[in-house]
């Protein structure tokens, strides 16, 4: 077997090899994690438990994917999945997700402050309950991990496994479907928010994909969107693990929160100016 094996595929066996992919993935990497549990005492509140499942979701059930795809597709997987040069300019996407942060945190109070018609009550309280079981897994792998395990799992793993699956794959297949690259990265920021089940936050963490899409899409290298992630993660768990052995003091769930509509307009400028710059950079680059 010679590789890439599916190179002159057409787009529909592509595609339907990439779902085939992406569901088995998900399936054995939590067949994986009930193993684990399984070997464990069947205690899945147990930390270093539910640290081995989320490593095995990120690392098999979302990268695994991802990669496997790229070289069955591809003579140079590597390049198609992003690992290309950086563009120093692309650094300042990083400036980007903290200068986003009031206008993120605006949007975030509002997303969470949602309230669905008596008729929809129902499935409110499973969203909000869903959301909380999500909240107290992240808050227990930070409060009972060490600093390392947690940056490990939310931010390294996440920022890595999740780019390349949606930016490097399914937006640049999406932009090849759509042939419009802003078309395409909407929708991929939809389908990885969605991907994370979670209502509550569908639109702050919609938006971060739209900036993670635009910043691979301009620097042709899927780097900086990793590192954006990263920095987005990791300083909510630095935070929060200073927060909880005592070294700081603040309100974890409502930081970057304020009532400045000037503030709020100033990140949200100062964001949208961040990518205008970056752009100008891509297209003289391209020139």
């Amino acid at each position: 077997m010679t590789l890439p094996v599916i190179k002159n595929a057409s787009q529909g066996t592509k595609l339907l090899t990439f779902t085939l992919l992406l569901i088995f993935g998900l399936i054995f990497s939590n067949v994986l994690g009930v193993l684990v549990v399984i070997m464990n005492g069947y205690d899945i509140t147990n930390v270093k438990n539910l640290q081995i499942m989320q490593i095995l979701s990120q690392v098999v059930g979302i990268m695994m994917p991802a990669v496997v795809y790229a070289i069955l597709v591809k003579e140079k997987p590597l390049n198609y999945l992003g690992f290309n040069k950086i563009q120093a300019w692309s650094l300042l996407g990083i400036v980007a997700i903290f200068a986003v942060v009031p206008f993120l945190s605006m949007v975030t109070e509002w997303n969470n402050g949602i309230v669905f018609p008596e008729s929809m009550r129902a499935i409110e309280e499973r969203l909000r309950t869903s959301q909380e079981k999500q909240e107290e897994i992240i808050k227990m792998f930070i409060s009972q991990g060490s600093l390392f395990s947690s940056l490990l799992i939310v931010a390294v793993l996440a920022a890595v496994c999740e780019d390349l699956l949606f930016r490097s794959v399914i937006q640049n297949a999406l932009i090849k479907l759509c042939k419009n690259a802003h078309v395409a990265i909407i929708v991929t920021a939809i389908i990885f928010s969605a991907f994370h089940m979670d209502f509550f936050g569908f639109f702050p963490r919609a938006i971060l994909g739209v900036m993670l899409g635009y910043m691979f899409w301009m620097s042709g290298s899927i780097i900086p969107s990793m590192l954006m992630h990263f920095f987005n993660n990791s300083t909510i768990v630095v935070l929060y693990y200073l927060n909880t052995r005592g070294f700081i003091d603040i309100d974890i769930d409502n930081f970057g929160n304020t009532n400045s509509v000037l503030l709020i307009l100033l990140s949200l400028i100062a964001t949208v100016a961040i990518f205008i710059i970056c752009n100008r950079f891509r297209l003289k680059n391209d020139n």
